[in-house]
């Protein structure tokens, strides 16, 4: 391969790399994500191929800066100088389009407006007008049949095999106080798998029945209604084959959705986020919207999304009592991660994931 050749195969590396860089960095922000796949690998990637572009082109960079810094432009007669001649210009060409491509992108992030599709009345933001809307009023207190009826209490999968899980309650860790205290949002997991036990705890903090008699739950729902559902993709649980799982509250069971090797598609639906697939187990947190619409009519969705956080902050402080670390997750790909769980996105969608794993 002639130099020549090499070169402009080092330069298409940096513009592939470089773009790479550019979007996961671009998604990285809009979305709030500490990490992405590639994006750490890529812009290691580029800065390793600038320098070997540096190192193939150091005669042509030195002949630059030397008359960059000579102060004089008088014509060179040997052959060499007219070399260096012919390639200066290009190169002072490049670095002026460096130069105004940077700047044109900032600018283009400064003065570009981050805006949506008009909305009624004053309102900023789709969250704004639904915040007006659903604030109560005397309307609310008529009865409306355009609710819809009240749907089943639980879902199961009838088809499913299903896991029992070792009884919850036995395990005294850490106290509320102390658990607060540690609590934080831990994306970095060792190298060691989780044992069913914890994560029948994890289950049980999360959505387990603490009173039989009226069956409710570890975590507050408005009018004990439970729209929640909790999915667990497994990667590594001792005694548990990798899978999709649904948890059964009344049983305390799961019930296996599909089974398989999730690692790859939960990361791809979590926009990359590198951590999820390293997590032992991902929850996934869905609603069936209906089990508190026919009820809190406008308001439902206000307390669906309440009661998905009461969710995660049980398993948050479970996960701490236990010595794991978990993150909670709302930058997602919603299509994707409703796929996975083979649900609609409609009548029952995905909310919020929660990968727990060991302290690394």
């Amino acid at each position: 391969m002639r130099r020549r050749d090499l070169d402009y195969a080092v330069i298409a590396v940096m513009v592939l790399s470089g773009l790479t860089v550019t979007v996961t960095g671009v998604v990285a922000d809009l979305f709030g994500l500490r990490q992405v796949v590639y994006h750490s690998t890529a812009g290691y990637v580029c800065a390793g191929f600038v320098l070997l572009h540096v190192v193939i082109n150091w005669p042509r960079v030195t002949a630059y800066v030397r008359r960059l810094f000579s102060g004089r432009r008088k014509r060179e007669t040997r052959v060499e100088s007219r070399d260096e001649e012919a390639v200066a210009t290009p190169a002072r060409r490049q670095v002026l389009i460096a130069a105004i491509s940077a700047a044109g992108g900032f600018l283009a992030g400064w003065l570009v407006p981050d805006r949506g599709p008009d909305l009624p009345g004053e309102a900023r933001d789709i969250g704004e007008l639904y915040h007006e809307w659903s604030k109560p009023g005397w309307a609310a207190l008529l009865p409306s049949p355009e609710w819809g009826e009240r749907p089943p209490r639980y879902k199961t999968y009838p088809d499913a095999e299903r896991v029992p899980l070792p009884a919850p309650g036995g395990f005294q860790g850490l106290r509320v106080e102390g658990a607060l205290q540690m609590r934080r949002s831990i994306r970095s997991y060792a190298d060691r798998s989780l044992s069913l036990a914890e994560l029948s705890q994890l289950l049980w903090a999360a959505q387990g029945i603490t009173e039989e008699r009226r069956a409710f739950r570890a975590a507050p729902s408005a009018g004990a209604l439970y729209p929640i559902e909790t999915y667990a993709v497994v990667h590594e649980v001792a005694d548990l084959a990798s899978g999709i799982y649904h948890y059964a509250v009344k049983e305390h069971r799961l019930e296996r959705v599909e089974r398989g090797d999730f690692r790859g598609a939960v990361t791809q639906a979590g926009l990359y986020q590198a951590f999820l697939g390293e997590a032992n187990v991902c929850f996934v947190l869905s609603a069936i919207f209906q089990r508190a619409r026919w009820k809190y009519r406008k308001r439902a969705y206000r307390y669906v999304l309440l009661e998905a956080g009461h969710i995660a902050q049980n398993l948050y402080l479970e996960a701490t009592s236990l010595g794991l670390g978990a993150c909670a997750v709302g930058a997602f790909i919603d299509g994707s991660l409703n796929d996975l769980l083979g649900v609609d996105g409609v009548e029952e969608a995905a909310l919020y994931i929660i990968s727990v794993g060991p302290r690394a």
